[in-house]
């Protein structure tokens, strides 16, 4: 078997090589995998940004890195995470420090 055989389906990403790309008023996301419709990525959330009320279709998990963020109203620092279900709604969420996390979902609009 040669390299690209043992590679395939693998994708490798070294955070610190790729840019921030806006995603609206105050976050910016780094896309750092896809696989199969799902997606790991980091976000970071300026200070004072309020979320969208939004459903999740599927399951999500987070992980904070950095700051604090107000999720359904729980305060969350550096090493604290979440797991929310599909069919949840999501209707708290906010960073009065600024945040940043890694967060693994589905691909939207796959």
């Amino acid at each position: 078997m040669n390299e690209n055989e043992a590679l395939a389906g693998w994708t490798f990403a070294d955070s610190g090589t790729i840019s921030w790309t806006p995603r609206g008023e105050g976050v910016a996301m780094k896309v750092l995998g896809v696989a199969d419709g799902t997606m790991i990525a980091s976000f970071q959330f300026q200070p004072g940004y309020v979320g969208a009320v939004h459903n999740h279709e599927q399951a999500e998990f987070t992980y904070i890195l950095e700051g604090s963020l107000n999720s359904q109203g729980v305060m969350m620092y550096p090493g604290h995470s979440y797991a929310v279900e599909a069919g949840t709604l999501h209707d708290q969420f906010s960073t009065e420090t600024g945040c940043t996390l890694v967060s693994v979902f589905k691909v939207p609009g796959s």
